[in-house]
């Protein structure tokens, strides 16, 4: 009988702990994006407007970079909007971040931690010189970290998302993108492509699996997701890039060769195949339509169950109207390889959608298309800044059309 009391007492105090440690310990899941288009934040207005505040809670998913108050003034109109906290993943350096309701660095602590840097040959730190951080050693060595600084990396974040009562972390410059050629003084690591592949490279994916592992072996659950950078670099073919719960394809919708958003699109139907969360961010310029429609086309081409878009031009709180598309569910889950949406008598990419397609043209001409049945085709008009009245601007606007040109480098939506 003591003992059955000392079991009951002692899954209590767990019960207690849990909440304690964790107001929000129930994880919220990522909104389905099957049938929808739905937007993932950067970042938003520190202040808004009553107007705005219903408008964030009502049309986006979620957000980063934001203080307690903020999220739980958001969450007081969704309880389901999710905020991830921001860490930079393999460097430190003076950039503030946010700890509960204020920004700071723990720069000044870390930095007298030299065992925790990364080195050239003659001792000198690794510093990304257009970001301002230095690189710090995440090797592992008989699988465990050789420095202390992973076990430092996973608690501080641990700590910092349940200060900030966030829903998991974004991982900042992750991968060789952000390094490969990059860093001073220059180091064989990056500058060599076969040292990076063969001495980087692994480290970085023991680095991941341990983060994610930390982050879901907490009661929360945490979410990690790092950015996974442009995924247009052709040689690296090591890094795990489903290593975490998904992550960001910065600069999604490549404009450079076709080859290489091909092998970006088929990078992120491989997340979204895996079901894996996608964050697809990219700066626009809202006067150019055609990009646009390129980013939308790609989005709808590579969609899974939790693909988020985001298009940035200059304020953070921005919307347009291709968000508003109703194309319904798509009609099959997402397959690995872009290869498998090409239409060859279109001689476009293709996905179909419960109530039209999305037409995606990546080379260098126009396409036109005669249609069997005639289509609605899609227009956008507007966008942009999101006013204090919280009503965003622009228009879709419909043509029936028999057929349809889709430009190079853009897309067309065509509804039934």
């Amino acid at each position: 009988m003591m003992m059955s009391r000392v079991v009951r007492a002692s899954k209590a105090l767990c019960l207690v702990t849990l909440l304690l440690v964790s107001p929000s310990w129930a994880r919220r899941t990522f909104p389905d994006t099957r049938d929808k288009i739905r937007v993932f934040a950067d970042q938003l207005p520190s202040q808004l407007t009553d107007a705005q505040w219903q408008f964030v809670a009502s049309h986006y998913a979620g957000s980063q970079k934001m203080t307690r108050d903020w999220t739980r003034r958001v969450r007081r109109l969704n309880p389901n909007f999710l905020m991830l906290h921001y860490q930079l993943a393999v460097g430190t350096g003076p950039a503030q971040f946010v700890v509960g309701n204020s920004w700071g660095s723990d720069w000044p602590q870390v930095t007298k931690h030299e065992s925790w840097f990364l080195h050239d040959a003659a001792g000198h730190r690794l510093h990304q010189t257009a970001w301002d951080w230095d690189v710090m050693d995440i090797r592992f060595q008989g699988g465990r970290p050789r420095t202390g600084f992973p076990a430092y990396w996973l608690s501080a974040a641990v700590r910092r998302m349940r200060e900030n009562e966030d829903d998991g972390c974004f991982a900042d410059s992750y991968t060789q993108d952000i390094l490969t050629g990059q860093t001073q003084p220059p180091a064989p690591l990056f500058t060599d492509v076969a040292t990076v592949q063969r001495d980087w490279l692994p480290q970085l994916n023991h680095y991941g699996a341990y983060c994610a592992r930390g982050f879901h072996a907490q009661p929360e659950k945490f979410y990690y997701l790092p950015n996974l950078g442009g995924l247009v670099t052709s040689w690296d073919k090591t890094t795990d890039l489903l290593v975490g719960d998904g992550g960001m394809n910065e600069g999604f919708c490549t404009d450079g060769p076709p080859d290489d958003w091909a092998l970006e699109m088929t990078r992120v139907l491989r997340l979204a195949a895996a079901g894996k969360i996608v964050l697809c961010q990219t700066g626009i310029d809202p006067a150019h339509a055609d990009r646009r429609w390129f980013i939308v086309g790609a989005y709808l081409l590579t969609k899974g169950r939790h693909s988020y878009l985001n298009m940035i031009h200059d304020s953070s709180l921005e919307w347009y109207p291709e968000y508003d598309l109703d194309l319904g569910g798509y009609l099959a889950e997402p397959q690995p390889d872009v290869a498998a949406y090409w239409d060859p008598g279109w001689h476009l990419y293709r996905r179909d959608y419960a109530k039209g397609m999305a037409l995606v043209n990546p080379s260098s001409v126009p396409v036109s298309v005669a249609l069997a049945t005639p289509c609605r085709l899609v227009a956008a008009a507007g966008g942009g800044p999101v006013g204090a009245d919280g009503q965003p601007s622009g228009a879709l606007t419909t043509t029936i059309v028999s057929s349809v040109t889709v430009p190079a480098r853009s897309a067309r939506v065509l509804l039934k």
